[in-house]
């Protein structure tokens, strides 16, 4: 039975070592893209809840991730000695309400138990143990590996037009939403958000462009997405955010849009 193990602290930065190894795992077992991205994203918010959470003390903690093949499923178990919690027993709604509306949290835990088949959890003396399972029946796709987080930005025609490629997880969310920002107050009021290149997003990475998105509004602003692939437009689909925000097929398109908003 395939299996792999990686231990971290109780920091953000950790989280994309173990996606690394996730995806090293289900490249070198035959796994499909999106076995591997689906389950990718709910570590990520898994690990990224018990980092923010689970830990009261300051103290460093250790978080252990176990990766099992069993049958035609994917197990990954997650252990930490923090505070119990069972996200099993809580109710997990999908998000609703317009970009002036719609209040932080829950929609971490919403992505873990929809993209996911199945999540068990058991309390262990002073541990936590999550496991998460995803059915690996479809075709494999092994190519290619992830990437880190890159963004660019160029103007045209007053207009920001920022690339974001790689992985849009909770331990790049701060910076990007923090450089986006600066865009903005250095005058910046119409931004062009390139997702072409983008792997995934997490709940912090939809959080950031929400807060970006009222920023811009509160400005009399306007931001703009396009160039997202399926599985990143799924995962807007399955947050409830593909209806928050001004979404093109193409380049051209989205700077019309933007043009327009202007008059």
């Amino acid at each position: 039975m395939p299996n792999e193990e990686v231990r971290i602290v109780n920091q953000l930065a950790e989280i994309a070592k173990v996606v690394d190894v996730l995806d090293a795992f289900g490249r070198g077992n035959g796994l499909s893209e999106r076995v591997r991205h689906d389950m990718s994203v709910a570590v990520d918010e898994i690990i990224s809840n018990i980092i923010h959470h689970s830990h009261r003390d300051g103290a460093s903690h250790e978080i252990t991730v176990r990766m099992n093949l069993v049958a035609d499923e994917l197990h990954v178990q997650i252990v930490d000695d923090g505070v119990a919690f069972d996200p099993v027993s809580h109710d997990a709604p999908r998000p609703s309400g317009s970009v002036a509306e719609r209040a932080l949290g829950g929609l971490g835990l919403h992505l873990v138990k929809s993209l996911m088949d199945d999540v068990c959890y058991y309390r262990l003396g002073d541990s936590n143990h999550l496991t998460l399972i995803k059915k690996t029946t479809g075709p494999a796709s092994v190519s290619g590996g992830r990437s880190a987080l890159r963004l660019s930005v160029t103007i045209e025609d007053g207009i920001s037009i920022v690339g974001i490629s790689g992985r849009f997880d909770s331990s790049i969310a701060r910076e990007i939403k923090e450089r986006l920002t600066q865009l903005i107050g250095a005058g910046t009021k119409r931004i062009l958000l390139n997702l072409y290149g983008l792997e995934y997003i997490s709940s912090a990475g939809f959080w950031s462009l929400l807060a970006i998105s009222r920023e811009l509004e509160a400005r009399q602003g306007c931001l703009v997405l396009y160039g997202i692939g399926d599985e990143v437009k799924r995962l807007f689909d399955v947050s409830g955010f593909a209806g928050m925000f001004k979404i093109c097929p193409t380049r051209e398109l989205g700077l019309g849009v933007l043009r327009e908003s202007a008059n």
